[in-house]
């Protein structure tokens, strides 16, 4: 398996699902269901994406299976009952998807991110796809979790959500920056101060929806800049 394909089609992936999609054309698929026209240029954006991370003639049919699948699951989505389970579930099969053709598929030539190379022994798109990945997907994956465990379900919680979701970007980014040029105190420092910021909240549904959300947030971007710096160099 070519691991620059692989991270190339999980860049066009994540760009796709998550940045380029917005709540709104997801409201209106939801509403329409398999219907909605949004779903079908939804799944078009992303199969044109894939080749364009891949820009080679041959990768054309590999491009129609990524529209192709990615309708697929997404209108099978749209038929579950929205949740976790249902958002996991759908993530694993792109990827799924995407292994697939990474181990199918063999480049001619070099891909585009091959050419932005290192930084100070950082690989530079591997950087990149861990920091999309540690905005706006984990911001829907925490909120995700605390739903699913009903933590802050109350009505002094609702007003810090918007806040946290701001909040948990900065803190993720100095989290996977501390990782990848190794100061791990640092970490520990910014948890302690915003540990020290609700040490006199009363409330206790917002502690625990706090707490849980910056553990899940410290713990993620830190999985994502150890996976940056330790496990895409063995490849």
């Amino acid at each position: 398996m070519n691991i620059w394909l692989l991270l190339s089609l999980l860049m066009a992936h994540v760009i796709g699902d998550f940045y380029v999609q917005n709540d709104k054309y997801c409201k209106k698929k939801e509403d329409s269901k398999i219907k909605s026209p949004f779903l079908f240029i939804h799944s078009v954006i992303m199969g044109l994406l894939a080749w364009a991370f891949v820009p080679a003639m041959d990768f054309w049919a590999f491009a129609a299976l990524v529209f192709a699948t990615h309708w697929l699951i997404d209108a099978m989505k749209l038929c579950m009952r929205k949740g976790l389970g249902a958002f996991l579930t759908d993530q694993m099969i792109h990827v799924g998807i995407l292994c697939f053709i990474a181990y199918r598929y063999t480049p001619h030539h070099c891909l585009p991110l091959q050419f932005i190379g290192l930084f100070d022994n950082i690989y530079i798109p591997a950087f990149a796809f861990a920091l999309l990945c540690c905005l706006k997907p984990t911001n829907i994956l925490i909120k995700l979790i605390l739903e699913r465990y009903r933590i802050g379900e109350t009505e002094s919680c609702k007003g810090i959500k918007n806040a946290g979701a701001l909040i948990g970007n900065l803190e993720r980014i100095l989290t996977l920056a501390f990782v990848m040029i190794g100061q791990y105190g640092a970490i520990g420092f910014i948890v302690a101060a915003k540990s020290l910021l609700r040490f006199k909240e009363t409330d206790t549904a917002k502690t625990e929806y706090v707490l849980a959300g910056t553990l899940l947030s410290f713990g993620i971007a830190t999985l994502c800049g150890l996976g940056v710096k330790y496990v895409i160099p063995l490849f």
